[in-house]
């Protein structure tokens, strides 16, 4: 359990305190989510640099996109260049009227540094793919550890603590002791982890 706890520590956000969702790997090696990446630069007086506003990487199609994002507007390239050129939106450090914005530095939540994206902003990043399939498949885990429950409880139902492959069910620690009784053949049964697919062995 405290290994577990300490994975999931590792795989939530520092800025929604939730499990990664697209998460893009900054300059500085940590990670957040597209949609907080993109929530921070709003907050800290950027607009979108990058007209397309995903994350350069092969899986970035526009069926992975995030619902939030794809709904928000962004500025179409010659509107964007108009709203620079006029002085609309400044960033901070930037004197009016500059056509070309200065790079975006982008506040790290978890090293608490300026991480410098150059000119691209987000559009620079790369989503970290590896760190997207580990979330999913921990996700997975979690929801089938927390669906096994007891076969032979009376309700309510106590959470699964051993399996038992000869018997091919999981069982509380009560009905363990109860089903395999001592000095009997089912004594001799090993048990296994908690499982809902009990392979022979």
């Amino acid at each position: 359990q405290t290994s577990m706890k300490n994975m999931e520590r590792e795989l939530v956000c520092p800025v929604c305190k939730e499990m990664y969702k697209q998460p893009l790997a900054l300059p500085c090696t940590h990670n957040v989510c597209h949609v907080c990446a993109s929530e921070v630069l709003l907050q800290h007086g950027h607009l979108y640099c990058d007209p397309t506003s995903e994350p350069t990487s092969p899986a970035a199609t526009p069926s992975t996109r995030s619902p939030r994002l794809g709904r928000r507007a962004v500025p179409k390239p010659d509107r964007l260049d108009r709203l620079l050129k006029s002085g609309f939106g400044t960033y901070p450090g930037r004197k009016r009227g500059a056509v070309h914005p200065q790079t975006v530095s982008f506040p790290c939540p978890a090293c608490q540094r300026d991480v410098d994206l150059g000119e691209r902003g987000l559009g620079s990043l790369f989503r970290n793919l590896t760190l997207e399939r580990v979330v999913e498949r921990y996700r997975q885990t979690i929801n089938i550890s927390a669906a096994i429950m007891c076969q032979f409880c009376k309700p309510p139902q106590l959470e699964a603590t051993k399996g038992c492959t000869e018997c091919k069910s999981s069982f509380c620690n009560e009905c363990f002791k109860l089903y395999h009784p001592w000095g009997t053949q089912k004594a001799q049964h090993e048990p296994t982890p908690p499982t809902l697919t009990f392979r022979p062995k």
